[in-house]
Parts: structure tokens; C-alpha cells; sequence
């Protein structure tokens, strides 16, 4: 029994050894494959060291030459890359849409600084200038880029100075609709989202639209153009506007416009006169006219499927209606057009058109706005549509065609 014991101990000991020969056997072929990549690796690097080398050698040379240095300045002059360069960006900031203006612009330049290497120059709106002045000194001062900072009002007032130049326009959403924004996908809650998209984006020509108002045709022909780039009208819309909270809407953004809509329901409809370009005329009872430049509502609304911002066209929508079961059917329709009441009273009408200029004429003075900004009423409208005058830029990969 003690032979025995001991003749298994006097083996373990020889198992032990096998197992670390077979382990140091691995070890030693590990190491060589390891010193073999290495040498490998190494061999590579200097020959891409040379060749480096001598590619600079080469360059060096052609460079120091009288010949090369004038092809070198003449492409650079020719780089279509440094002529979109942009060197300047100015940004109209309407103060009252930010909480902290001090963290926005810094947060606006550091993007501005990494992204693009360009100065940044601010330009602070106020209730004297909404925009205009701001946006015409950037341009004398020699920006690139104008970037709209603030809601619909402020987009708009930047766009009428910036239209029919070469002076590209940004937009930094601050509002509660922010309407061309979301119908160009633009970033809606992240200020440096929507700078970058800015900044690596590419410009497109787009349309405007350009309304005048009065009590006649005279006045509404003598009367300031002015600017609108979603949606124009008259009617509930406006009304609808004008009742909206403006502490609710910045509590819970443009569903307040819902709250705001519900007094408009039943209100009555009145006598309107389309006449478009051809001296046609079309007599309607409408609640409401749209003018539309583009059609997507918040909440992924298209109240104009036509209406694209790029096509030259505005789409009218004629709508009138008889009572909440009324503007239900007219909301139905808005939802999916082809939803056509086929039985029961028919309690409501939509008409659309699309065209490049309407003149429309009320009865009744109506409250008027122009996305989203009412401050006036008319009996006369006229509205025409200016193609491609502003350079717009949008996010890479979004086609202004199908807003």
C-alpha cells in the first residue's frame, strides 16, 4: 500500500511536467509568430516611409518651381470648395424665444468655430425691429450666412431682406409653430442641431409668397407687400390665432392653437370672390381662405398636399361650414381629401386652386395672417408668388420639393 502510494506520487509530479513543456512549447511558437508580424509590420511601415518620403521629395521640388506656384494659386483661386466657404455668419436673435441668450450664443459660436472656422456675429431683435434692420446691417457687413433665430414672425422678417439675394438663410426654430422649419426638416428643439444642419447642409432656391391687404382693390394695390413662406389667409385661421393664449402656447406649444380654434367652429360663413390670373371668377361662402407656399401643419398635418415650396404655385384653400358637424366634415377632409361626405347633409365645401397669383374679395372685413402673425383686417386680398428668390439652406438629404 505504501509502495503503491508512493509510485502515484513519483507520477504527478511527471504530468505536471508535460503539461508546462506543452505550455512553453506554445509560448515559444506565440513569440515567434508575434516577432515575425512584427517584423512584418515594420518592414511595411518603412517602405510607406519611403515612399512618403519621396512623394515629398517630389512635391517639394514641383513646388519650388516659378511654373508650379502659379498652377497652385490658380487652382486654389478656381476651388469651387473655397468659394462656398463660409467666412461669416450672422445670427438675427430674437432674445424674448430664449431663456439664456449668454449659454446661445456660446453654445452657437463653439459650433460655428469647430465646424466651419468662421466668426460668428450676433444681432439682437427688438420690438421696434422684429428683424428687418438686423438682417439688412448683416448683410452690409458681409455675412454668408444669415440665420433666423426665433419663431415664424422672425423667419419671416429675416427672409423679406434676404430674398432675391445671394446671401444664404438659416433657421434656428424657437417658436411655437416654427411652420418652414418643420416642412424642411430642420432640427425643432436643439439650437446646435439645427446650427450644424445649417452648417453642412446645401442650398436650395425656394419660393415666396407676397400678400397684400385692404378695405378696396385701390388700397390693396397701393399697400406694402408683405412676406409670408408657409401660409397666408383669412377668416377662422386667423381668428383662430388671434384667440390663442400666448402663455399657453409657450406652456404646451402649438396644441394650444387647439384650444385657441375651438371658438371659431361656429362662427358664420361670408360672401368670397376668387379671381385668379386668367380674369375668372369664382363665387363661394367660406369660413376661411388659405394661401399655401407650403402645406404641413404641426402634428405631421398636410393641409396642401400641392403646395410645395419650390413649384412656383400657391395652393388656395376655399373652406366654409355649417356647425361642429360641419368643420367636422371639413376636418375629415383635411385628414385624407378623399373623405367626401356620401350620405347625410352636406355641411360643408372645400375648393383648392393652384396658382402662381389670386385676388380675393370679401363682404365682410375678416382678420388676416400670414403664418401665424395677425395683426390686421381686410376685405381685399392679393397674393402672388415670387419662384426661387430666397437661398435657403436645409439639412442634407431633404428635397424642398416634396414639402
Amino acid at each position: 500500500m505504501l509502495q503503491g502510494t508512493c509510485a502515484r506520487t513519483r507520477q504527478y509530479p511527471d504530468g505536471m511536467d508535460l503539461t508546462l513543456l506543452l505550455l512553453s512549447i506554445a509560448s515559444v511558437v506565440t513569440t515567434v509568430v508575434t516577432v515575425c508580424l512584427l517584423v512584418m509590420v515594420l518592414r511595411r511601415l518603412g517602405r510607406h516611409r519611403r515612399e512618403l518620403n519621396e512623394l515629398r521629395t517630389v512635391a517639394q521640388n514641383r513646388s519650388s518651381t516659378p511654373e508650379a506656384e502659379d498652377d497652385a494659386m490658380g487652382a486654389e483661386e478656381a476651388s469651387p470648395a473655397d468659394d462656398d466657404r463660409l467666412r461669416r455668419v450672422a445670427v438675427v436673435l430674437n432674445p424674448s424665444k430664449f431663456e439664456e441668450t449668454d449659454s446661445f450664443r456660446r453654445r452657437i459660436t463653439e459650433v460655428v468655430e469647430r465646424i466651419e472656422g468662421a466668426e460668428t456675429v450676433f444681432y439682437e431683435t427688438t420690438i421696434d425691429d422684429p428683424g428687418e434692420g438686423q438682417a439688412r446691417q448683416a448683410v452690409e457687413d458681409g455675412a454668408d450666412l444669415v440665420m433666423a433665430a426665433g419663431g415664424d414672425g422672425t423667419v419671416r422678417m429675416v427672409a423679406s431682406v434676404l430674398a432675391g439675394t445671394d446671401t444664404r438663410m438659416g433657421i434656428i426654430p424657437a417658436g411655437t409653430g416654427n411652420l418652414l422649419a418643420r416642412n424642411v426638416d430642420i432640427p425643432l428643439d436643439d439650437p446646435a442641431a439645427a446650427m450644424v444642419a445649417a452648417l453642412t447642409g446645401s442650398d436650395h432656391q425656394v419660393d415666396v409668397g407676397w400678400l397684400r391687404t385692404g378695405d378696396s382693390v385701390a388700397a390693396a394695390r397701393s399697400a406694402p407687400r408683405q412676406i409670408f413662406l408657409v401660409i397666408a389667409g383669412f377668416g377662422a385661421d386667423a381668428e383662430m390665432i388671434g384667440y390663442t393664449d400666448p402663455k399657453m402656447k409657450k406652456r404646451i406649444g402649438w396644441i394650444a392653437y387647439v384650444f385657441g380654434g375651438i371658438r371659431t367652429v361656429l362662427g358664420r360663413s361670408v360672401d368670397v370672390v376668387v379671381q385668379l390670373p386668367d380674369d375668372t371668377r369664382h363665387a363661394h361662402k367660406a369660413r376661411t381662405v388659405l394661401l399655401g407656399n407650403v402645406g404641413k401643419l404641426p402634428g405631421g398635418f398636410v393641409l396642401m398636399p400641392d403646395a410645395t415650396i419650390d413649384n412656383g404655385r400657391l395652393e388656395v384653400v376655399v373652406a366654409g361650414w355649417r356647425g361642429a358637424a360641419g368643420f367636422s366634415q371639413v376636418a375629415a377632409q383635411v385628414v385624407n381629401p378623399k373623405l367626401i361626405p356620401k350620405y347625410g347633409p352636406k355641411l360643408s365645401t372645400m375648393e383648392r386652386y393652384l396658382t402662381p397669383g389670386i385676388r380675393v374679395t370679401t363682404t365682410k372685413a375678416q382678420p388676416v395672417q400670414l403664418d401665424g402673425d395677425t395683426d390686421t383686417e381686410a376685405t381685399h386680398l392679393i397674393a402672388t408668388v415670387d419662384p426661387g428668390v430666397l437661398r435657403l439652406r436645409v439639412p442634407e438629404g431633404t428635397d424642398p420639393s416634396e414639402a
